[in-house]
């Protein structure tokens, strides 16, 4: 049973949600956010044409929550970032909380990141870490960021500088992320080549400061049915239907920078730029890789020519031995 509190006029928080089938897992989520110690403003859904039960839960919930719930019905089908960037779009308040359908939310979740926003008015977003479970809700043991080796010195290192670690690769999952809604005119709307969470990182560590809290305040649900997961990054799972080579990973995320390079120039940001220049190298570099030799012996040689690279934007030794054993997938 739902309690019938009222979110208070403080705490300014848009939830956005996005649904597509999710009738297993979506009732547990929304009753994680009603139980919230600092309720929301509101709560965003736009569904992407559910045939399951997911409309019918929504109501439900809708007719008993302590907070206003806006539901959006998309008349055609828009897919995860397109839907994202619709929700965040339509949020009225002055910070915004992306939610996934399958997860569970700690009680103090949207506090405690309300709470390190609040407290420096230059953070225009922060993340947290995630306790990951199965499709049962049970823990598998492990966290978010121990699964993407975002250890302690990375996080230190994050906080001191997040572009640095993003132009190595993808860290920030968007079940986990508030921000401000002021950054909001910066991100939209959102690349074809990109996913929400990717892009958003960029765009407020590019705009504002992103930062993160080391407490797992999301339980992150690992399931066959989940459209994107943790096993890869989440652009690199929303981007593809099948399997991809590396040589194609390499072509998709050079792609992907190529477009935050054309927003960023767009918006005015010089040419010289220190950053736009590490930008450029990141292409470079990820269109190397993806003309890598099928010949061992010559892609060696390639890659020893690229280890720079290696280090400043990619996975560093992990980048390297996945290029190694490339083998047949290259010829």
């Amino acid at each position: 049973m739902i309690p019938k509190a009222q979110a208070t006029s403080a705490s300014r928080i848009s939830v956005a949600m996005c649904t597509f089938n999710g009738a297993r897992y979506l009732g547990e989520q929304l009753e994680s956010i009603a139980l919230q110690s600092e309720l929301p403003s509101e709560l965003i859904v736009c569904d992407d044409q559910s045939t399951d039960d997911t409309l019918s839960i929504l109501k439900r919930f809708q007719a008993s929550a302590p907070f206003a719930v806006k539901l959006i019905l998309n008349r055609q089908r828009l897919g995860s970032t397109r839907n994202f960037d619709q929700a965040i779009g339509l949020a009225r308040g002055d910070f915004i909380a992306l939610c996934d359908q399958d997860d569970r939310w700690a009680p103090t979740k949207l506090k405690r990141l309300l709470d390190a926003m609040t407290a420096d008015p230059f953070l225009g977003g922060a993340f947290s870490d995630a306790n990951l479970i199965d499709g049962d809700g049970r823990p598998i043991g492990m966290r978010l960021f121990a699964r993407h080796k975002f250890t302690a010195a990375k996080q230190r290192s994050f906080i001191g500088c997040p572009t640095a670690t993003l132009l190595k690769h993808d860290i920030v999952t968007g079940a986990t992320l508030m921000f401000r809604a002021s950054i909001r005119r910066y991100c939209s709307p959102i690349p074809a080549t990109w996913v929400h969470d990717g892009w958003l990182a960029w765009m407020i560590a590019l705009h504002s400061r992103l930062t993160l809290i080391p407490e797992p305040l999301t339980d992150y649900r690992i399931h066959s049915g989940q459209q994107l997961g943790v096993n890869d990054t989440p652009s690199a799972q929303a981007m593809r239907t099948r399997p991809e080579t590396r040589r194609q990973f390499y072509s998709r995320v050079a792609r992907q920078f190529e477009d935050l390079l054309h927003r960023v120039l767009t918006e005015g940001w010089n040419e010289h730029d220190v950053l736009i220049g590490k930008i450029r190298e990141k292409i470079a570099f990820l269109r190397t890789q993806s003309n890598l030799s099928p010949s061992l012996g010559l892609r060696t040689i390639q890659m020893v020519g690229q280890l720079p690279g290696y280090a400043h934007y990619a996975r560093g030794l992990g980048s390297m031995c996945a290029d190694f054993r490339l083998g047949r997938e290259l010829s």
